[in-house]
């Protein structure tokens, strides 16, 4: 007998682009409910060899014939777009389709206490703190991330206990509006995906409807230093928490202000539950980041190598600041722009931002498969006009090769994306 009621009886669930990390952890967790679970990736990686370890069926490439005959359900990402032809395929069968979020949302269902962390920023990271302060108190909770968190052991942990359920919530596509919060968090509000949102009016007219869905009895958690942030919570009928206006009182592993406020946000949350401040000052102090948020990766030469996922302005210059913090003789960044789009609406931006460090490498722009129809004109040589000292590397093994040549004792260099520029930092240091 299942324990996740999802409503609807359908067995045999197939998704597509099964390797994603939040995907990928869905799909582990219907498995391991008795569903008969199967999917595609465009490539092999872990997470594709880890799910066939467990028993499930996963195809590398998408094709028709992926769909077997019995696949009543199809789960699929937004990189996926229509043409798709296991979309197609199943389109033509009648099936039922879901996207991720909108079967995450019908997962959180079966808990009594969703905690949604939402923003433009910091959402991996505190999402992640709550996991570590909700498991060290002993609640059992199920967590979905963003990001890989060692004590896990993974993006996704199923709790035996059905009250808390913490899930890293996107705006991206509303996504989050498909989410159940009993606590909603908001970071921060910045615009970032402008390609769906359109402008400032109609990325806050969304903020406003995910806080809408807490109940009387929840919380909604917000950042004052948000611009206007009363237009979001008027007329709400839950508790109002801010944050953000005092420093924390103690020192942390991970540094910068923006990981102050993050951990600011996941206080709140354990305060509103009542769990035990001690313990929760002590976890907070220990923690250490999820992967690819200012991941320490080794040294070279007596310098350090990390690897952040910024790929926002803001972030990146949050990232590069925290950086700052840690007294580096020479502060370098290796940086992967994130779309075309994205690229050429902030090109100003990432120039200032990249600009606060001392060594600035460039890579080519990443485009992520599917992600969106890239009508942006842009190549990384702009951006490399735009700032000082600044060298385009669009080959990883000659930023390596430099790199190697360039790096001090002292030095900290970090590569910086959302694309696949931690490769640069794995052969580097040999891990790859």
């Amino acid at each position: 007998m299942r324990n996740f009621d999802l409503g609807f009886d359908y067995k045999n669930i197939h998704f597509i682009g099964i390797g994603g990390i939040n995907m990928s952890g869905l799909a582990e967790a219907l498995h391991g409910d008795g569903y008969v679970v199967s999917g595609s990736d465009q490539q092999h990686s872990p997470a594709v060899e880890h799910l066939r370890g467990l028993g499930i069926t996963v195809h590398v490439g998408h094709d028709a014939a992926n769909l077997a005959q019995d696949v009543q359900v199809v789960v699929y990402n937004a990189a996926v777009p229509a043409s798709n032809p296991e979309r197609m395929e199943g389109e033509a069968r009648g099936l039922t389709f879901l996207d991720r979020a909108g079967l995450l949302g019908l997962l959180m269902r079966n808990y009594e206490r969703a905690i949604c962390v939402a923003g433009t920023h910091g959402k991996t990271t505190t999402t992640s703190m709550l996991a570590e302060i909700f498991m060290q108190a002993d609640c059992d909770p199920t967590v979905m991330s963003g990001g890989i968190l060692p004590s896990m052991g993974g993006a996704m942990r199923i709790g035996s206990d059905r009250k808390y359920f913490i899930a890293e919530s996107c705006e991206y596509h509303n996504s989050f509006l498909k989410f159940y919060p009993f606590v909603g968090i908001i970071l921060n509000l910045e615009m970032d995906h402008s390609d769906y949102f359109g402008d400032e009016a109609g990325l806050r007219a969304s903020f406003r409807n995910f806080a809408k869905k807490i109940p009387e009895s929840g919380a909604l958690i917000i950042n004052k230093k948000i611009s206007k942030f009363d237009e979001i919570t008027e007329g709400l009928d839950c508790q109002i928490i801010t944050f953000g206006a005092m420093p924390l009182g103690f020192d942390m592993a991970v540094p910068g202000t923006h990981n102050v406020e993050n951990a600011q946000a996941a206080m709140a949350v354990a305060r509103f539950f009542g769990l035990d401040e001690k313990k929760t000052k002590k976890t907070l102090q220990n923690f250490t980041g999820a992967k690819r948020r200012f991941e320490k990766m080794g040294m070279f030469n007596d310098a350090h190598i990390i690897d952040d996922y910024a790929h926002h302005p803001t972030e990146v210059a949050a990232t590069l600041n925290a950086a700052r913090e840690l007294k580096p003789s020479r502060l370098w960044v290796i940086f992967q722009p994130h779309t075309h789009n994205r690229t050429a609406e902030f090109l100003q931006e990432f120039a200032h931002a990249l600009n606060l460090a001392d060594e600035i490498i460039i890579t080519d722009i990443y485009r992520p498969a599917g992600r969106e129809e890239e009508k942006a004109e842009v190549h990384a040589t702009d951006l490399v006009k735009l700032t000082k000292n600044a060298l385009h590397l669009p080959n990883f093994d000659e930023v390596v090769k430099h790199l190697k040549a360039e790096l001090r004792a002292g030095d900290m260099a970090i590569t910086m994306g959302a694309g696949d520029v931690n490769k640069i930092a794995e052969a580097f240091l040999g891990l790859d």
